[in-house]
């Protein structure tokens, strides 16, 4: 091989390393965190109101990370922002209420159009902010934590849905 087919070949070479580094976005699907006293094994620092999942890989900025799917049942839910276009979303004590009833299962909650906010869940409306609580990754065993929210008579709009967090990591 002369020169010229040589850098050529490493040119190409370097071309495929480069476009290959920007062309996956976002990581594999991470296993969600599910239980609200187990450390989750992730690089991301997640508050104690979002749903963990984990992250193996360093994170790298302007990059989506997700979570493998899974169900929640939502407990409730409020618009996402007031009149005068603050964020609004479940308080602390709502949600660590709720988690007291389900210790062995992490509630969450959205905090979507807050200020900093780079937790995303899917197959929700953005519009309101809601609480969740874990619910497997099967509907039959979503449909048993169902039963156990509506149980308690505490939430009488419980519903069923299939989503992912998402990682938004760009600000």
């Amino acid at each position: 091989m002369n020169l010229r087919n040589r850098l050529a070949c490493l040119m190409v070479l370097l071309l495929t390393i480069v476009l290959q580094s920007f062309s996956s976005p976002v990581q594999s699907l991470g296993a969600v965190c599910s239980s609200p006293s187990a450390p989750c094994p992730t690089k991301y620092s997640f508050e104690s109101y979002q749903l963990p999942f984990k992250i193996k890989q360093q994170l790298v900025f302007g990059r989506t990370y997700k979570s493998a799917f899974f169900y929640a049942v939502i407990l409730a839910s409020v618009p996402a922002q007031d009149e005068a276009g603050e964020c609004r979303h479940i308080e602390e004590s709502a949600r660590l209420d709720a988690q007291s009833l389900f210790p062995e299962r992490k509630v969450f909650a959205s905090h979507f159009g807050c200020a900093e906010e780079l937790i995303l869940y899917t197959n929700v409306n953005q519009s309101f902010n809601f609480m969740g609580i874990y619910a497997g990754v099967t509907k039959a065993e979503a449909n048993k934590v169902l039963g156990r929210v509506r149980a308690t008579g505490r939430f009488s709009t419980a519903n069923i849905r299939r989503m992912q967090v998402v990682l938004e990591f760009s600000t």
